[in-house]
Parts: C-alpha cells; structure tokens; sequence
C-alpha cells in the first residue's frame, strides 16, 4: 500500500527516540537469524503473487496457522506454525476492479482477523479505488498513487478462511469510508491501513491509519467491537469511544469517522500485541527518523498499558526504508510481530518469544524497480521484562 509511504516519512521527525529499554519494562531483542518464510522468485503462484501487506495469521478448526500477506488477489499460507508454512495458490478474495469510485471495490487487501472458533472468520481489510487504473485523470498530482482512495471494508468467511466475501454488498460493505473522490485531491481523507484485532477484557481492538488530505492531520486511530460483536465498531473520540459504524440489514451505517490520535506524533503502526504477563500492548512501524536527534532506519517499536498513551519509540531492527515508488536497491517494510505458541486463535498475544515479520524488497541485478523479488522474513525475537 504505498500511499502510506510519504506520511511515514513526514511523522519521523519529532519524536524522542529511546535506545534502552522502554518505558513499560519490556525489552525486546534479535534472538537468532532470520528465517525467509516465503521468496517470490522461487514459490510464487503467478507473476502477481507477492507480499504487499503486514503479515496476518489465525488458527483453524484443525489448529492449523493460517496467515496472509496478500496483495490484492488475497492467498494465503497453511501449516502448524510459522516456519511450516505451505503456499496455496487458490485466490481467496479479490475485489471486482470496479471503476466506480462510489463502489470502493477496485482492489482489496486482507489486513485483520478475528475467529472464536476457526470456521467463522470476520477480517477487516483496506478496500480502494485506484484512478489510474480507469483512465481517471488526476489534476492534483501525477504519481500512480494520486488520488487512491481508501476505507476500511468489512468482510466474513464460513469455511475456516478458504473463501472471504463482504458482509453487504458494496458500497455497503464499508464501515470507515473515504470522502468522496475527486480529481482536485492528492491525498483524500480516508482509513488505508488496520492493525490485527487484539481482544481485551471482552472487547476486540484494532489501530486504524486515519489519513487526511493535510498530510500533517494523519493519524493513528483506536477502534474496538465491544463485547467482541464485530457487527458494531466504536472509536476513541479523545473523551472516550463514540459508536463509528453499525451493521444493519442493509449494510454498514456509518456514525461517525473523526476519531481522535492516539500515540500522537507515530507513523502508521502495522502490528498491535498484548504481553499478557506484563499487561503491555507493544505496536511495532516503521519509521526514518528525522530532525536535531536523528537515528537509523528501521523497525521500531512503542508500548502501552491503555492503547491511547505510548513510550516513544524504540529502535527493533535497522532496515533501509523505501523513499520513493523509484526506489533501487533492497529495502524493507510492513513490520508486524507473531508468536506462533500464543494460544490466542487470532495471534494477538506474545510471550517470551516472538517473530518479528516483514517484507524485503530486493531489486534482481540492472532491471530497475520492475526488477524485484520479494521476500517474507521472520526474525526470531526475546520478550523480557
């Protein structure tokens, strides 16, 4: 989802960096090398199977890890943990390419999922609207991704996540929508990006990446289903949470999007845990550090007891960062954190151990940006108080 790209890069700036142990106590740390879950070049399914998106996983009626790092033709990996993963080339959700804008169903990404039982899946997903892909002109700027638009959808499966579709039919299906699209703005207010779901005394929680069209309004949002109904969303307001969206008989019906920031000041966070030991949620992003302190490149990560107050942030991992859609070179993103032990069906708890996973992004020898390969990478992590 590069739309994501230039906001990470604006926010970097004004934030303390912490290279200690964060505020919480906990203290994550590389415990060994990194394991390549997935290399496009040697097990894609077609040309167009790539990880485009942070890793997701739940667990099925059979115990079996499911995970996604879709692109918009949604697959999915299975196996009993995280490095005992089979590819499986079925597409399990792909939005029509719709070139109505209203419709918000041109392309579909898998982002968050929640399962009591591991038959019965509700996923989040960031649904958009891609202008030139239709031939549509944008007047306020020229890069491929002028002008997206972008909402959070909502989506089910019946079948343990071997088939998703939308809970209504489009436009419905959306419950955080996008103002409408216009050629005359770059960036459209709207919801691109949802953590996983993270479930909290009876309650599930997402952090959604509110972008605005003044790029320095963008924010992260907390949005939780109370009591685990998944039919009904509600958004931290500043004060306390304000119903957002509802599902009804005839689809999503929207209350309310202008949801406070939360962590004020972080980029986009990509993954959102719960150290149940510690009663700590650890989010992890990343970020290009910028201004008078400085600091590398890479994977951070913040904590909280409350997911509305977070430490500033802690330097994980230096990776390159992409800057650029023409970017050469090998560079890194979409940084998440799974524990393949937790027995949580939804992988929203972390014990002693974790992966941190993401995706490398390797330019194959002189062929310029269209000549890449893309990996998903595990990196085994230590979780200490």
């Amino acid at each position: 989802m590069p739309m994501l790209r230039r906001a990470l890069l604006a926010l970097g700036g004004a934030l303390l960096i912490l290279r200690g142990t964060a505020a919480s106590g906990l203290d994550l740390s590389v415990a060994g090398p990194e394991f390549i879950v997935f290399d496009q070049r040697m097990q894609a399914c077609d040309t167009s199977d790539l990880p485009d998106a942070p890793a997701r996983a739940f667990r099925n009626a059979q115990g079996q890890m499911v995970l996604f790092a879709p692109n918009f033709r949604n697959r999915a990996f299975e196996g009993p943990d995280l490095r005992h993963l089979a590819r499986d080339c079925t597409v399990r959700f792909a939005a029509r390419q719709s070139a109505d804008p209203g419709q918000l169903d041109d392309r579909t990404w898998l982002h968050a999922f929640h399962t009591t039982d591991g038959i019965h899946v509700f996923a989040l997903a960031s649904a958009s609207f891609i202008p030139y892909r239709h031939g549509e002109s944008c007047a306020a700027g020229r890069e491929r991704t002028a002008c997206w638009s972008n909402g959070i959808a909502a989506l089910s499966s019946q079948d343990g996540g071997r088939s998703f579709s939308y809970t209504a039919p489009p436009p419905q299906h959306v419950l955080m929508p996008p103002q409408p699209f216009t050629p005359q703005v770059r960036d459209p207010a709207g919801f691109v990006s949802a953590t996983n779901i993270v479930s909290y005394k009876g309650d599930l929680y997402s952090i959604v990446w509110r972008r605005e069209a003044d790029g320095k309004r963008s924010r992260n949002c907390l949005v939780r289903a109370p009591g685990g109904d998944v039919r009904r969303w509600e958004m931290w307001t500043g004060e306390g949470f304000a119903p957002m969206a509802q599902e009804g008989p005839a689809g999503w019906q929207v209350e309310g999007t202008d949801c406070a920031a939360i962590g004020r000041g972080l980029p986009a966070i990509r993954g959102l845990v719960l150290h149940p030991a510690s009663g700590t949620f650890i989010a992890v992003f990343q970020m290009r550090p910028r201004g008078p302190t400085g600091g590398e490149d890479g994977f951070y990560t913040t904590t909280s007891k409350d997911m509305v107050t977070w430490s500033p942030p802690r330097l994980l991992l230096a990776q390159p960062l992409r800057d650029g859609l023409d970017d050469h070179g090998t560079f890194a993103g979409y940084p998440t954190l799974i524990d393949d032990n937790s027995p949580d069906r939804d992988f929203g708890t972390v014990g002693p151990q974790a992966d941190l996973v993401f995706v490398r992004f390797m330019e194959l020898g002189a062929g310029g940006p269209k000549g890449r390969n893309r990996q998903l990478v595990a990196v085994p992590l230590r979780i200490t108080p």
